[in-house]
């Protein structure tokens, strides 16, 4: 007696999608057994996208990134450190991840100009070694940015800037703080 299968059947292609997905979770969490030193602390990289052009490029260290008030932007904050990532924070204190920009009073009157802020709040990832003595090698946050940057009715945008702040640490204190900022023009 032969079985077939049904390749169309949803239960099938379930079935297919759980695998591939399973899968990819596997290849894509690499884990090494904790050590025990690491003297070298995470690198972080800084992998933006601009929604609007579809435009993506990482970018190591402390970049400084030209955009245009409106456009809307994904951040997304990598850690690195083969021999392990503990934690990975964005904003990790008041004030490190904000907005600001300038308004201008239209012209005919007094010349005058009104700054902005907006406070990005922290988001923060913690890991442990799971049951086995195995850690990640890698760990990542995400962050959405809108650059709208609203003025109140008649006044003008003049400039803008946003500033994130990322910061990783390994199992032995060895932490790495750099910081991404978009200077914004009209």
């Amino acid at each position: 007696m032969r079985s077939t299968v049904n390749v169309k059947s949803p239960a099938f292609l379930r079935l297919c999608c759980l695998f591939m997905a399973l899968g990819l979770t596997i290849v894509g969490c690499q884990k090494v057994k904790k050590p025990t030193s690491d003297s070298t602390p995470p690198k972080l990289v800084w992998n933006v996208l601009n929604h609007g052009t579809s435009a993506q490029a990482d970018h190591p260290g402390s970049p400084t990134i030209n955009a245009k008030r409106g456009e809307k932007f994904r951040v997304t904050l990598k850690a690195n450190d083969p021999e392990g990532v503990k934690s990975i924070q964005l904003n990790p204190s008041l004030g490190s991840g904000e907005m600001s920009w300038t308004c201008k009073a239209p012209s005919g009157g007094e010349n005058v100009a009104q700054n902005k802020t907006a406070t990005l709040g922290p988001l923060t990832q913690d890991l442990s070694p799971d049951a086995d003595g195995n850690v990640l090698t890698s760990i990542f946050l995400i962050q959405e940015l809108d650059f709208t940057l609203e003025c109140q009715a008649g006044w003008i945008f003049t400039s803008g800037s946003v500033k994130l702040t990322g910061q990783a640490s390994n199992y032995f204190a060895g932490t790495t703080t750099e910081t991404l900022t978009f200077k914004v023009s009209p």
